[in-house]
């Protein structure tokens, strides 16, 4: 389908979905469009400490009326989130739908980036800080009634979350979507294995900062992505904890909506889940989906941000706290469906173990374990095989009686043995058809050496490893290890199979080049199914 790119950058974006329910609501009250814009694209912010941030000012052209303002801030440059073009980082929201509206629209160069002075601080405390002085800046313009929300994805949906934690007294609610809470768990390390987002980001940042010649001041950029790019603290700690909103989600006091897709779930999905649950009793909702279309710039779910802030900026009645607070889209079904909490408390764990014919690659997930056996192969992670994600082993389910859900956090329990120190295990988790066609819905990660539980904070189906240190295996000796598998969220239909995989690598084609950085070791790995440790997969089942 061709896209128009004026008709995403524009008052009624043409962009799919708006709204987390199969038909749109009707508030009775909602802002419409009727305001000129004026914008003001050499704006500067004073830091408490004399640093100037620069910002791109979007607003109502209205003579002595005051509106709310919606502040985003990052490092993608702010001339690109006025633009058309579909880059991954064109992520602030579109100013063109918010002004006409009644809203002022704030794009902020962070700390050290693109026009802003200073030294670049990668999410870090003095950047945090910055969020406070932003928020107050715009609250106390002569165009702003005070009160302050903010907007964008991604890089501009963590930042929300750093400054609610922040309390600037003027911000009274926040849209976080795509807000990613654990730096390293998320973003940096999946399982301990370094994640192709320490590799990529860091050069789509260098692209947008260092290469245009506006920004004089990049050696602390420079620094700061170099850590990223080296893998410089291959363990969790001060470093990924001071850039994480998790440990301090209790200091968040204000209304927010958190959000994410299912399609996420090698980078923000969890942020949505783990920011719901780690916020206490503020008013809050949910709302977990499809991928938008077209996906950049980011248009997507505006009208449903709309009636978040004309409720809390501007005190009109839009219901949109009326209802369950949190929204599914339900795949297989193809619906959106309410829901109370996450996880669901009528979900059923249920065990399905890997099993069948030991010979070859591929076996089957049982009912019940069978006897004890192995199943061993090579591993060359030097090899043109390595690079395509094999080997893999494959085990599938019997073609499905009845539609069978899981929706929730699930994990796999590997007992398996390998002649090499360490070695990376990643998981798949897979809807295939009668036809053979199959759907990828989320995966899983985990180094051998990072095998290590923390039994207060895991649970059968989200094992939860500490990451502090490594600890290399004795080759030959058979270890379980506790792989949590993102949350799934998917009707499997009748006749259709769940698919389990199992590799050492990603398929640089199927990652679209940006592959995890995985072990490269050669290694004879065995996996012991059956008998009295079998290896079992551990899922969600929803009652229907």
């Amino acid at each position: 389908m061709a896209v128009d790119p004026e008709r995403i950058r524009c008052i009624d974006p043409q962009v799919s979905p708006q709204y987390p329910f199969d038909e749109a609501p009707r508030p009775p009250e909602r802002s419409e469009a009727r305001y000129v814009s004026f914008s003001d694209y050499e704006a500067r912010i004073p830091m408490r400490d004399g640093i100037k941030l620069a910002a791109d000012v979007n607003r109502p052209s209205a003579r002595g009326m005051k509106f709310p303002a919606l502040v985003t801030t990052s490092v993608y440059t702010r001339q690109l989130q006025r633009g058309v073009i579909a880059l991954g980082q064109n992520e602030a929201g579109v100013s063109e739908f918010w002004v006409p509206r009644g809203y002022a629209h704030v794009i902020v160069d962070v700390r050290g980036s693109n026009d802003s002075e200073g030294r670049y601080d990668l999410f870090g405390a003095q950047e945090q800080k910055d969020l406070y002085d932003i928020i107050e800046w715009v609250a106390a313009q002569p165009w702003c009634n005070g009160n302050v929300g903010m907007s964008g994805i991604s890089y501009m949906g963590r930042t929300q979350l750093f400054a609610a934690e922040q309390q600037p007294p003027s911000l009274k609610a926040i849209f976080p979507y795509d807000a990613s809470c654990d730096f390293y768990r998320d973003a940096c390390f999946h399982g301990g294995i370094a994640t192709n987002f320490t590799t990529h980001w860091t050069g789509y940042v260098m692209n947008l900062n260092m290469s245009s010649g506006r920004n004089p001041n990049v050696e602390d950029l420079k620094k700061q992505l170099e850590i990223m790019y080296s893998h410089k603290y291959p363990f969790d700690g001060p470093f990924y904890q001071e850039r994480s909103a998790w440990p301090r989600l209790d200091k968040i006091k204000i209304p927010s909506y958190f959000g994410s897709g299912w399609y996420m779930h090698e980078l923000h999905l969890k942020g949505a889940f783990d920011g719901y649950n780690g916020t206490g009793g503020i008013p809050k909702r949910m709302m977990v989906g499809p991928k938008a279309w077209p996906l950049r710039p980011w248009a997507g779910y505006h009208y449903e941000m709309l009636r978040w802030y004309d409720h809390w900026l501007k005190g009109m009645d839009t219901r949109v706290m009326e209802g369950a607070p949190i929204q599914l889209f339900i795949h297989g079904d193809e619906r959106w469906r309410p829901e109370n909490e996450w996880p669901l408390k009528r979900a059923q764990t249920r065990e399905f173990f890997l099993g069948g014919p030991a010979n070859g690659r591929e076996g089957k997930l049982l009912d019940a374990a069978g006897p004890e056996q192995t199943r061993k192969y090579e591993f060359d992670g030097l090899s043109a095989e390595a690079n395509l994600g094999e080997p893999r082993l494959v085990y599938r389910t019997e073609p499905m009686a009845k539609d069978m859900e899981l929706t929730g956090p699930l994990a796999l329990y590997l007992n398996a043995a390998s002649s090499a120190p360490d070695i990376d295990w990643l998981v798949f988790m897979v809807d295939e058809g009668p036809d053979g066609k199959h759907r990828e819905l989320c995966k899983g990660w985990l180094r051998a050496s990072h095998r290590k539980l923390d039994p207060a904070k895991s649970t059968p189906t989200k094992p939860w490893h500490p990451h502090l240190e490594a600890e290399p295996m004795m080759p030959g000796t058979t270890y379980e290890f506790a792989i949590e598998i993102w949350p799934i969220c998917n009707v499997f239909k009748a006749g259709h199979r769940i698919r389990l995989e199992i590799a050492h690598s990603d398929s640089v084609i199927a990652a679209s080049g940006r592959p995890h950085v995985t072990i490269k070791a050669k290694a004879t790995n065995t996996i012991h199914e059956g008998g009295s440790r079998p290896s079992k997969l551990v899922v969600p089942v929803i009652p229907r």
